[in-house]
């Protein structure tokens, strides 16, 4: 009975990497994009998750959402930040500096 609990926990715990190592991925993506769209440069080539907590999808199925933050710059001088809200594996919600890019809900997957 241990040995099956063991087993459970890091079935649990792998996928549990694995879904943050993809949503990552995705969300670093999505910020390279984001960036490439509004002529910006995407500093250090890097996200950084700030927050995770359960959300509900537009279907209502429960999801791990997550925020990520990003630092960009318009002029090769100045470092501003950014972030993405990732629900499951799907953008929800972006946000720049008003001058570049408005926080907007984008519909579908990023795959």
């Amino acid at each position: 009975m241990q040995e099956l609990l063991l087993i459970t926990a890091l079935a649990a715990v792998a996928l549990y990497w694995w879904d943050t190592t993809r949503t990552s991925e995705l969300a670093l993506n999505a910020c390279k994009n984001l960036c490439r769209n509004a002529e910006l440069q995407l500093l250090d080539n890097t996200i950084m998750r700030q927050r995770i907590w359960l959300g509900r999808s537009v279907n209502g199925s429960i999801q791990l959402c997550r925020i990520y933050s990003f630092d960009y710059s318009d002029d090769n001088e100045s470092r501003r930040q950014g972030y993405i809200v990732m629900l499951g594996h799907h953008v929800a919600e972006t946000g720049m500096d008003p001058r570049h890019v408005t926080g907007r809900t984008i519909e579908g997957s990023i795959e």
